[in-house]
């Protein structure tokens, strides 16, 4: 019994040593504290890193992370170039392209998308006076029409951009989030929609506290994912399961504390 114990111990042992590391894509754009040193050939650092890291660790499981534009993240995963990828929401035509958990709470993080707007601005005032958003939560699309004047904008590729533009509420010129939020406090845009704790995080690092401030409604309520290639997930399905189900701890863990 105790060379059987033996034997496991050496395979596991084994197995961490010689296993290929999955490769995770994700943008090569800094989103602090979720995502910084997000540049090729360097270790990304912060808070999805430190829950991908642990997940990982506990599932023992090798991970490699690899920074690239986010088209080229997406490509990179549905040809097989990466085995997985993140943050990623799900729509229905991604899950066709992707593998998602099936599991509800194997989600990296429960987000809200809310819109950053110029202090005093009229979208300022309109949710100041209980119009921007219903008795249910939910933005006032019919309203915002009223008063709009250069539309609002979100990061170019992403979910919100095409939520936007559904919608008939997007500003013609495209902008990063940097860039959006300069606009916005320059009076050029009506506000960008991005995840309140980075945007927050990121109106402190361009000083623009006081000038730029979120909404209180939120536009959006979502979840973030790793999903992986589908024929990666098929031959790997016990391991990508058990990673999924670590993440979820890891996740409760680190971002439950911070």
């Amino acid at each position: 019994m105790l060379l059987n114990a033996l034997l496991t111990f050496l395979l596991v042992v084994s197995f961490s040593i010689d296993a290929k590391p999955w490769r995770l894509c994700h943008e090569d754009k800094e989103y602090p504290p979720y995502l910084t040193n997000s540049v090729q050939n360097t270790q990304p650092e912060g808070l999805v890193i430190d829950v991908l890291s642990g997940a990982a660790k506990h599932a023992n499981t090798p991970i490699a992370f690899v920074a690239r534009p986010w088209k080229r993240c997406k490509q990179g995963v549905k040809n097989g170039t990466y085995d997985g990828l993140f943050v990623m929401l799900r729509t229905p035509k991604r899950t066709e392209q992707f593998a998602y958990p099936t599991n509800e709470q194997h989600y990296l993080n429960k987000v809200d998308y809310v819109i950053l707007y110029k202090k005093g601005s009229p979208l300022h005032r309109a949710e100041s006076n209980g119009k921007l958003f219903n008795e249910q939560g939910q933005f006032n699309f019919n309203y915002y029409k009223r008063i709009q004047e250069f539309g609002l904008q979100a990061p170019t590729g992403y979910v919100l951009h095409q939520f936007l533009k559904q919608h008939n509420v997007a500003a013609n010129d495209n902008y990063d989030l940097d860039l959006g939020i300069n606009q916005v406090a320059n009076g050029r845009l009506d506000g960008y929609v991005v995840e309140k704790r980075a945007g927050l995080k990121r109106v402190e690092t361009l000083n623009k506290q006081g000038i730029v401030i979120s909404s209180q409604g939120v536009l959006k309520q979502t979840y973030w994912y790793v999903p992986f290639n589908r024929d990666f997930y098929n031959k790997n399905k016990d391991n990508v399961a058990r990673f999924w189900h670590h993440m979820q701890l890891s996740r409760e863990q680190i971002l439950a504390n911070d």
